[in-house]
């Protein structure tokens, strides 16, 4: 069965906050928390009862499952989580990470059933990424930057395909190093994809800082446009994918303030308290499941708050003739 909500978007994937954003080791400048702010339930699912949602979410063929928080790898049952979860038969298990852990725990993980992993690199200068992940002493972020290098050859040894490489281009910081990060990717012969990201202004409390360092990534998507040998648009959110003369994959996130984003968003989240959150830019229509299932909620019951969850999934952003249907639509797919 798939389900699809009342605008007519099918929901596909699912993305799993399984720490809170709050106490990433990390401290990068432009972080916007995944949209979870300090404050926030420091409760944490358990490896079962993620293992538990994400079975009854499957009955709606929801096969696409992403970890992130926060950072994950800081959980210390983070193996057992991906262990639980790759039993399930998903057709995809990927994570977000900042390469905490990875360099030891990459087989490990690829073995449980880990599929691909999504890297922050943001540069290629140990002293940007110094003051990018918010390093104070100069000496541990040059040595944070060297294990992250080592993180993603780990990953890539380890079989996870493709490595993503998450980059989020900044005006006077990073945006001169684009063609860097391009060669820096084209090393690993293909298992490599560099994912440029625009900066967006949402968590971001201080508008001076947006104003200052935002920078619009419109030209060097057109310079892919007329150079690109090929080029994909995905069905999440319409990225478009180039594959560039040099055998590099790069994929564009431009912001998420308009419909076309919105209109394609086709994944549930859940943060890291066990609640469903249906819009990524919203934080006032929650929906708590982790309660009722520690107080014995039965599956059928724990289905029914999914489906509640769905019904509440609307465009924070939507063209002006959209109109909600009275209902979702839960539709049996051909096998």
């Amino acid at each position: 069965m798939m389900i699809v909500d009342r605008y007519g978007r099918p929901v596909r994937g699912l993305r799993i906050s399984v720490n809170p954003s709050y106490t990433c080791n990390f401290k990068c400048v432009f972080c916007h928390m995944e949209g979870i702010t300090a404050g926030g339930s420091d409760t944490m699912m358990t490896p079962e009862e993620i293992e538990k949602i994400v079975k009854i979410l499957l009955r709606y063929n929801i096969k696409k499952v992403k970890l992130t928080g926060g950072e994950p790898m800081l959980r210390k049952d983070i193996l057992e989580i991906v262990e639980r979860l790759g039993r399930l038969g998903l057709d995809d298990l990927s994570m977000t990470t900042n390469g905490t852990r990875l360099i030891s725990m990459a087989k490990k993980l690829r073995k449980a059933g880990l599929t691909r992993i999504n890297i922050s690199l943001h540069t290629v200068s140990s002293e940007k990424y110094c003051w990018i992940t918010g390093m104070k002493n100069k000496k541990d972020g040059r040595t944070r930057y060297e294990y992250t290098i080592d993180a993603i050859k780990a990953a890539i040894e380890a079989g996870m395909n493709p490595v993503k490489l998450n980059v989020v281009v900044m005006k006077n910081v990073n945006h001169d190093e684009v063609d860097s990060l391009i060669e820096f990717a084209s090393r690993f012969g293909g298992k490599v994809i560099l994912q440029l990201i625009e900066l967006i202004e949402e968590g971001i409390s201080n508008k001076q800082f947006y104003e200052r360092y935002h920078y619009d990534l419109r030209e060097i998507e057109e310079r892919f446009e007329r150079t690109a040998l090929k080029i994909i648009t995905r069905t999440l959110h319409m990225r478009k994918q180039y594959l560039l003369p040099n055998g590099v994959w790069v994929e564009v996130v431009r912001p998420n303030y308009n419909f076309e984003f919105c209109m394609n968003d086709d994944r549930i989240r859940i943060t890291h308290d066990g609640k469903f959150k249906p819009c990524l830019m919203r934080n006032d229509n929650l929906v708590d499941f982790l309660t009722p299932l520690r107080n014995g909620a039965s599956e059928e019951e724990l289905e029914k708050i999914f489906i509640e969850a769905i019904k509440l999934r609307e465009p924070y952003y939507k063209p002006p003739t959209t109109k909600a249907s009275e209902d979702i639509s839960i539709i049996q797919e051909a096998l």
